[in-house]
């Protein structure tokens, strides 16, 4: 099953766990005024950055060139591929701590996003039964 997310007319997010050739794809596009964005989970280093006035670029994931906020989010050097699990190591690492800091910011999935996730499994399964699109509340 394929669905969008939130599509309008500056982005759309496209979720596919089943589609043939694809290896649970995560696909986000924003698009703006000036420029457009394009992160592909299949290919998470690369950044597509389509511009209206100079050139396009690619620009692969260094931590060197990262702003400071995001730069936590790299461990390895540019180059060498962020692996799968890294993603729970992130989560663990965030989560701990705020445990030991309970003025850090929340910067992993709560409750709530557990909830909404739920929602849109909701929808997935309503949308196959329905062979049709469905709205997420």
């Amino acid at each position: 099953m394929i669905f969008r997310l939130g599509e309008t007319a500056r982005g759309a997010m496209t979720v596919s766990q089943v589609s043939a050739g694809r290896k649970n794809r995560l696909f986000v596009e924003i698009y703006g005024t000036k420029a457009s964005l394009v992160w592909n989970g299949e290919q998470p280093d690369e950044l597509w950055i389509g511009q209206r006035n100079v050139p396009n670029q690619s620009v692969v994931k260094d931590p060197v060139l990262l702003h400071e906020k995001a730069r936590s989010y790299a461990d390895l050097p540019g180059g060498h591929s962020e692996g799968y699990d890294d993603t729970f190591k992130q989560v663990f690492r965030r989560f701990y701590r705020s445990v030991a800091d309970r003025h850090a910011p929340i910067e992993y999935p709560t409750f709530e996003d557990g909830l909404r996730q739920l929602a849109i499994l909701d929808a997935v399964l309503e949308s196959s039964r329905a062979r049709a699109w469905v709205d997420v509340a």
